[in-house]
């Protein structure tokens, strides 16, 4: 009986100390799953940190892109307009200075426009400026826009209603003088 009070004591002790051993076994596999759950989240945090700035700089860089392309569209723009103004000014001077029934006919046209807008502006569709200001392009595109050809549309205008361009084009291209 001693014998088997003996043995009961021995294992009681044992399964004491496997129990304690086991608490503080599992006390520092908690540590060591919190220790890595909170290296987890911090190593989480940085990363979304580092996207975070990744995208922001992503985004400034595709903004200043942007911006200059913008930009640059507006200059050629305006480059776009000073050179048409500029062709529409010397083409109304070279129209000025052809046959006198036309300069006379121009004339008359344009002094009734001045009259009726009560401005200098030409809306004389019987002139390359007045065609240009009242439609915003010029007769022959005007034509190619509408469903005309363009070699028909060159054939149809008279000189003095295209653009330098126009008639270096028809010339070039199809041989018309």
């Amino acid at each position: 009986m001693k014998k088997k009070l003996i043995f009961s004591a021995l294992v009681l002790v044992a399964l004491t100390l496997g129990a304690c051993s086991n608490t503080k076994s599992s006390q520092q596999n908690g540590e060591s799953a919190s220790n890595s759950v909170a290296a987890k989240k911090k190593a989480s945090a940085k990363l979304k940190s580092k996207k975070k700035a990744s995208s922001e700089s992503k985004a400034d860089s595709e903004s200043k892109k942007r911006v200059a392309e913008s930009s640059s569209k507006a200059a050629s723009i305006r480059v776009a307009k000073a050179s048409s103004t500029s062709v529409a000014q010397a083409n109304s001077a070279s129209q000025k200075a052809s046959s006198s029934s036309v300069a006379t006919s121009s004339s008359v046209n344009q002094e009734s426009s001045t009259n009726e807008n009560g401005s200098s502006i030409s809306m004389d569709e019987h002139t390359l400026t007045g065609f240009l200001n009242k439609y915003g392009v010029s007769p022959v595109l005007y034509k190619i826009q509408h469903g005309m050809s363009e070699k028909e549309a060159f054939e149809t205008t008279p000189d003095s209603m295209k653009s330098s361009g126009e008639l270096q084009t028809q010339f070039l291209k199809y041989g018309i003088k």
